[in-house]
This record gives structure tokens, C-alpha cells and sequence, in this order.
């Protein structure tokens, strides 16, 4: 599991690496061999930041550290905090401290400013997860809580997408479409609508321990794109919610009259005189011949709210607190017949 993390790592890093760099005509194939001469790495860090590094222009290993050694004397000039890793690391190819260095540039350069609202109090890290579990709320089988496994079966970056475009992806056909293929769309999507370099492939994702820092990586790309979900979430159906709130004022009312005609026929004192319990048969007619008929209209009317809601539960066209699983199923199966 961890030489396939650092494997992800690798390839969504030099990525990365190469969407600056192209920016000046430069490129990496190998991340662990290209940065070893210290040109890359220090061109890397002046168009992130726009300053000037001096540079050694020769090829010999003294070059070589040198061009390292000025790399990372600018970021702690930036006060940027690196841990164990010396010029000699980079230049000799180590892998873990090659990905260490590029982590923590990324984490300056791409994610230390993201914040959500005005709570200063969060973490980077902190506040990206928030804003992706907003951008993702009431979407159903989306749960964000970490950069893992909560982003592997596509969903997520689909909801993204669709919480700000809606016309760009098929919400409800994709609980019928295969991971990769959910993936794989979203990553092709939001490459081709708003340029976000593809740092991910769908196989990426899509394993048993995928890379938390290369899901960061790219997820804080799209947070450069989608920074604040439109109020109106597009699953809200206003026709749907009216039928919600219906069926609950109506059931609870219908249930109510239930269990007081239930325990009024239950009663057993009959009265003693004649013209109480003439009255008793009046009142027993008025509820046959009136009460009953209402009744069973509005039962009728229950009956059609619940197949409605039943419908666009089924479709998974919207997601909202009331969900039918809430809804006492025995308000589902109430006979009339009953109480009379």
C-alpha cells in the first residue's frame, strides 16, 4: 500500500510540477531525476512566488547542490518550515524527501491560503474539508469526511461539479454508472470547462488506500475554481417539498383522529336513559354518514402523497431532511375500516 501511495504521489506531483513549469517552457519526466540539478526546482519556485533566483549555470555535483541549497534557503527565507531535508537528498534522488519538498511547496504556494468565511481558527486543511462538505451537502450517498475513502467512488466530485453547473453532469443516472466512468467524467469535465490540469486518473482513486496529499492536491485546484457553492442547491424541488410537508400535516392529524375514534368505540358505558342513547344513535349515524366519508378522502388523498413521494424518492431526485425512511411506516398501511 505505501510504494502504491508513493507511486500516486509521483505521478500526481510531477503534474503538478509541470502545469507551473510549462508556463515557461520547461517540463519533468522523472520527478526523482529532473529535480536533481537544481534548475527545475529553482524555476519551479520563481514562477510560484515571481521573484528571481540566482542560479549556478554549470552541471558539475558542486552546481548541483549549490542550485538545491538556493531553492531551499528561499523557502525558509519565506519561512517556510522544512523538516530533514538537505541539499544532498534532492541531488542524490532520495524519494521521500524529493516528495517531502514538493508537499510542502504545494502546501504553501496552492492550499495555506484557503479559507472558509472568517474563521481564522481553521487549518488550511481544516478548511478545505469544510468547504468541500458544503459544496457536497444533501446529495445522496455523499458523505465527505476525510480525503479518502470518502472521494472514491466519484460521487463527490460529481456534486461539486453539479452544486455550481448542473447542466454539466447526469445526477441521477450516475448511481448507475460505474466508478471509473463517474471519475473519470468529473476529472474530464472540469479539465475541459475550466482548465483544471488533470493531476488524478481515475485509478488513482479508485484503490483500496488512495493518497491523501495528492486528493488534497487536487482538490484544492478546484476549490480555485468553485470557491463558493451557489446558495440554491439544484436537487431543491419546491413541488417535492410542498408534498413533504403536506403528508406530514395530514398523517399526523389523520393518525390523531384514529386514536380518538378508536378509543371512543371502545367505550363500553352505554347510557341509561332512552333519550340519551337516541342521542348516542344520532351521533353514531353523523359519524357513518359524515364523518366517515371525509375521512376516507382524505385517506385518499395520503394514499397519493405518499406514491409521490415514493416516486421521487425512487429517482433520487432530491435530498432533504424529511426523507421517507422518517415517515412512520404504519401511516403507510392505516385501514379505515377499523374504527368504523
Amino acid at each position: 500500500f505505501a510504494d502504491e501511495r508513493d507511486s500516486i504521489q509521483k505521478k500526481t506531483f510531477t503534474k503538478w510540477v509541470n502545469k507551473h513549469l510549462k508556463k515557461i517552457g520547461r517540463r519533468v519526466d522523472n520527478l526523482f531525476e529532473d529535480l536533481r540539478d537544481g534548475h527545475n526546482l529553482v524555476s519551479l519556485l520563481e514562477v510560484l512566488s515571481g521573484d528571481n533566483l540566482p542560479r549556478e549555470r554549470g552541471l558539475m555535483r558542486f552546481h548541483m547542490l549549490q542550485n538545491v541549497q538556493t531553492s531551499l534557503d528561499y523557502l525558509r527565507y519565506r519561512k517556510i518550515k522544512l523538516v530533514n531535508i538537505r541539499a544532498e537528498d534532492i541531488v542524490d534522488s532520495n524519494p521521500k524527501l524529493t516528495l517531502g519538498l514538493i508537499w510542502t511547496i504545494i502546501l504553501h504556494f496552492q492550499i495555506s491560503d484557503i479559507m472558509v468565511g472568517q474563521d481564522e481558527s481553521l487549518t488550511a486543511r481544516e478548511a478545505l474539508l469544510r468547504w468541500s462538505q458544503r459544496s457536497t451537502a444533501k446529495y445522496p450517498g455523499v458523505r465527505v469526511k476525510n480525503f479518502t475513502s470518502s472521494w472514491k467512488d466519484g460521487l463527490a466530485f460529481n456534486a461539486i461539479i453539479h452544486r455550481t453547473r448542473p447542466d454539466l453532469v447526469d445526477w441521477r443516472s450516475l448511481k448507475t454508472c460505474d466508478i471509473r466512468d463517474r471519475l473519470e467524467s468529473a476529472f474530464s469535465i472540469v479539465e475541459r470547462e475550466y482548465g483544471v490540469t488533470r493531476l488524478l486518473d481515475p485509478e488513482d482513486v479508485d484503490t483500496s488506500e488512495p493518497d491523501e496529499k495528492s486528493l488534497i492536491t487536487y482538490i484544492s485546484s478546484l476549490y480555485d475554481v468553485f470557491p463558493n457553492p451557489p446558495a440554491l442547491h439544484p436537487l431543491y424541488d419546491p413541488e417535492a417539498q410542498k408534498k413533504y410537508g403536506d403528508y406530514r400535516d395530514f398523517s399526523s392529524s389523520f393518525r390523531i383522529w384514529i386514536r380518538e375514534s378508536t378509543l371512543l368505540m371502545q367505550d363500553q358505558n352505554y347510557p341509561s336513559t332512552l333519550v340519551e342513547v337516541k342521542s348516542l344513535a344520532l351521533e353514531s349515524k353523523r359519524f357513518r354518514t359524515d364523518e366517515v366519508p371525509r375521512r376516507l378522502r382524505e385517506k385518499q388523498r395520503l394514499d397519493q402523497l405518499y406514491n409521490d413521494i415514493e416516486v421521487i424518492q425512487m429517482m433520487a431526485s432530491l435530498w432533504c431532511q424529511f426523507r421517507l425512511e422518517r415517515i412512520p411506516s404504519s401511516l403507510k398501511i392505516l385501514n379505515l375500516r377499523s374504527v368504523c
